[in-house]
């Protein structure tokens, strides 16, 4: 099959390694330290460095991928996407971390075709719990699980 070059994702992987290099540069006027003791600086660069090693890595995949027709603009990742997140933070505060879980996921879920219900809702719960024993008991973090 012939190799044809998408240039859309290679611009966005170059959009993507320019911000990163971006996030270096200024991270790098910050002090760096060490791994005991991580000043202002290292987080940004580590941060910069691995937007940069995507970058090339989404490179090296267009690179090698061979040609499918493919559509150009497809609405429902986006929209279900930006739903679940939107009600992850409209539900936060108001109704819980549990709830506002069980929206993000179920909405994000959406976005994959063939939709699956039951690992959708399986996930959510995983997730739910997880969330309330890591963030509200290991972390410490003021939310409520549940809000009445």
């Amino acid at each position: 099959m012939a190799r044809s070059i998408n240039w859309l994702q290679v611009g966005a992987a170059l959009l993507l390694g320019l911000f990163g290099l971006y996030v270096i540069v200024q991270g790098s006027g910050y002090e760096m330290g060490s791994l005991r003791r991580m000043g202002p600086g290292f987080f940004p660069v580590m941060i910069g460095s691995v937007l940069l090693l995507f970058a090339v890595l989404l490179v090296l995949e267009v690179w090698h991928e061979e040609k499918t027709e493919r559509n150009f603009w497809i609405p429902r990742p986006i929209l279900t996407i930006s739903a679940g997140f939107v009600a992850f933070a409209a539900l936060l505060e108001r109704a819980g971390l549990v709830p506002a879980t069980l929206a993000l996921v179920v909405l994000v879920s959406l976005a994959e075709k063939p939709v699956r219900p039951v690992a959708a809702v399986a996930t959510a719960v995983a997730l739910s719990v997880l969330g309330v024993l890591v963030f509200i008991y290991g972390f410490g973090i003021p939310a409520a699980a549940f809000e009445w």
